[in-house]
């Protein structure tokens, strides 16, 4: 069954208004984390279960176009994955992510897909299969060339769309099976860098790809972010910039294309402090 909506955006599943005009495409796809085999049954954690009825089986992507995007030149796509125990809803409420995308300018299509449903679950289903995210990627160009969003193509080839990866907390590992085997351009991680280092050491080894990871002492990202500077420096003599979130300026991150930015903020408040999430999107050369 096709599912479809496409309004101007306002309210959906009880969401308060949004004033940053654009538009929304949300739809159910064969192609979204969920469902998977892998949580057919549910998923237990500290001894509560989780069952697949509740948290894995809601297949939603939601798409936000904004008024001032024109589809020129390669089109940049930026991806959102939320942490544990969150949803598409809650957590753009919880951090402002659609009102800091719009206000950041940035000339991009944004687009979430529903992970674990209000679950602690890193798990990224059907997306960790990188045929399956690239599918993923058609549709989305499909839904947006269907609402003369795009001009249309005869022909999808995944090199004519520049991928931009992002996400919080549990994030990390979808992020991680991705994009070492598709196009991706960029990352941002918002304290989530618990693991995947190597697929992350591979991928941060090619010059262009840019990368930002804001982490924290308590998130229980310290240790592995420092890690991962180290293991650049000694073993791979990538260069990178490690900073302060007080000493981080607008121009240092325009001129530096891998940030390793330490804040003694709060897991939850690394997105919203300082409108970091604007900030980050607004000084990417994908603009």
């Amino acid at each position: 069954m096709k599912t479809v909506v496409l309004f101007f955006l306002s309210c959906w599943a009880g969401l308060a208004v949004y004033a940053q005009p654009g538009k929304i495409i949300r739809f159910s796809s064969a192609h979204a984390m969920f469902p998977d085999t892998a949580r057919a049954n549910g998923h237990s954690y500290n001894g509560k279960q989780y069952p697949a009825s509740v948290h894995y089986s809601d297949s939603s992507v939601l798409i936000y176009v904004p008024d001032h995007f024109s589809p020129k030149g390669k089109i940049n796509l930026v991806f959102w994955f939320h942490g544990w125990g969150n949803n598409i809803d809650t957590a753009l409420k919880q951090y402002q992510v659609l009102e800091q995308f719009y206000a950041s300018g940035r000339n991009a299509v944004f687009v979430f897909p529903q992970g674990p449903k209000n679950a602690p679950d890193s798990y990224g289903g059907k997306l960790e299969q990188p045929a399956v995210f690239q599918a993923l990627v058609k549709e989305v160009t499909e839904k947006l060339r269907a609402a003369r969003l795009i001009r249309s193509s005869k022909t999808f080839r995944l090199n004519d769309y520049s991928i931009s990866l992002a996400g919080h907390s549990g994030a990390y590992r979808v992020i991680s099976r991705i994009i070492n085997q598709t196009p991706v351009e960029e990352v941002i991680l918002f304290d989530a860098m618990y693991g995947g280092n190597d697929q992350y050491l591979q991928w941060l080894t090619a010059p262009e790809h840019r990368f930002i990871n804001i982490y924290t002492k308590e998130g229980g990202t310290f240790d592995n972010s420092h890690l991962i500077m180290k293991q650049l420096t000694d073993s791979l003599s990538v260069p990178f910039l490690a900073i302060t979130e007080e000493a981080l300026t607008d121009g240092l991150l325009r001129s530096n294309t891998k940030l390793f930015i330490y804040s003694n903020k709060k897991h939850n408040e690394v997105i919203t402090h300082n409108r970091n999430w604007e900030r980050f999107l607004k000084s990417s050369g994908n603009d």
